[in-house]
């Protein structure tokens, strides 16, 4: 009996299939390495979202990270989007995983990193001008714009001014009718493109590379017969900012001068949360309500002559072979950008003041 245990041992082993399976994965986790990164926008609202992500990639790779390890975790995924988004919502997340040393597998942990890159707006736009064809912003002007400036009567009366005027494409038509053309541009390779366009067509354009909102910059004041501000709002970040745009504008056009600026407004009676907000900014279609534009405009010589859709408008009154200006007009201005559904809670307005 005795000399026969071993035997019986060794069978019960070799039945156990179970026993013999859990092994050889054991062997075969020893064996996998795995290594990748996921990068993800900075929106501080998503944090749970994200940790939700990141949990259930490394459960599926097997690694039992204990309580107080994910709450480290957390703790740093939350600090670098934070800082990630206060510095520009075109920063993104970077999560890494990968082995401690580069022969060892998954029985060995994996090695976590957490950080951030960060692209302002005119990194942003210098890498459209070396990756995208045709032109970048459409290559008609706005029809509102234009609609209006043709109400202005003698073009060389009626000087305007266009912030964050891009390549010129309201700009150089503007002034092809003759209306003397101060362009502010924050990108210095788009301004230097207007300023070699009007140096050659020989227009009345002064070219001005500034962030609108640098107090280095001074405007002349009560100047311009118009103020035009199209699709600069939605890059900014609070109505702190947007206040004080629209003061610097106003402070610049003549009493009884208009000032049109297009914005994202939500629709009535949607209130937009913190993941609605972040991710507003996060896709260049900052978001006001009613409430906030009120707030915006609260004291300002400003009085609202319009309210209307951009969409409408443009697509009503462009040439049929301006429509849509680019490819991804139509779903940024009606807001599918940030919600991707058929008739988002937000679009884009123009609206148009006149300066008391």
């Amino acid at each position: 009996m005795v000399a026969n245990q071993p035997v019986v041992a060794q069978n019960s082993i070799g039945q156990n299939s179970e026993v013999l399976d859990r092994a050889l994965l054991l062997k075969v986790k020893r064996l996998t390495s795995a290594r990748g990164q996921i990068v993800l926008p900075c929106i501080p609202a998503l944090l749970d979202e994200y940790m939700a992500q990141f949990n259930a990639l490394l459960k599926a790779l097997g690694q039992n990270f204990t309580p107080e390890e994910i709450q480290a975790l957390r703790q740093l995924v939350n600090r670098r989007l934070q800082e990630g988004y206060d510095t520009s919502p075109h920063s993104r997340l970077v999560f890494k995983y990968e082995p401690p040393e580069p022969t060892q597998g998954l029985t060995n942990g994996l090695k976590l990193s957490v950080n951030t890159e960060i692209l302002s707006i005119a990194d942003k736009y210098k890498r459209w001008l070396s990756t995208r064809q045709g032109p970048l912003f459409g290559s008609h002007p706005d029809a509102k714009l234009m609609a209006i400036a043709r109400q202005l009567g003698d073009p060389a009366q009626a000087p305007i001014l266009d912030v964050g005027a891009g390549v010129g494409r309201n700009t150089l038509p503007l002034a092809r009718r003759g209306h003397s053309v101060d362009a502010v541009e924050l990108t210095p390779e788009f301004a230097q493109i207007i300023a070699k366009a009007a140096q050659t067509e020989a227009l009345p354009v002064r070219a001005i590379q500034s962030n609108i909102l640098n107090p280095a910059l001074k405007l002349p004041q009560n100047c311009y017969k118009l103020g035009v501000i199209a699709e600069v709002i939605s890059h900014f970040r609070g109505t702190n900012e947007v206040r004080q745009l629209l003061q610097i504008v106003s402070d610049a056009i003549q009493p009884g001068g208009l000032l049109l600026f297009s914005t994202f407004v939500a629709n009535s009676g949607y209130e937009p949360d913190a993941k609605a907000r972040q991710m507003s900014q996060v896709q260049w279609s900052y978001l006001l309500t009613q409430t906030d534009l009120k707030t915006a405009m609260a004291g300002l010589p400003l009085r609202i002559l319009s309210d209307e859709s951009v969409y409408q408008y443009e697509k009503t009154h462009l040439p049929a072979e301006a429509w849509p200006p680019t490819s991804w007009f139509e779903h940024w201005c009606l807001g599918r950008d940030v919600f991707p559904l058929a008739e988002p809670p937000m679009s884009l307005r123009w609206i148009l003041c006149q300066i008391n």
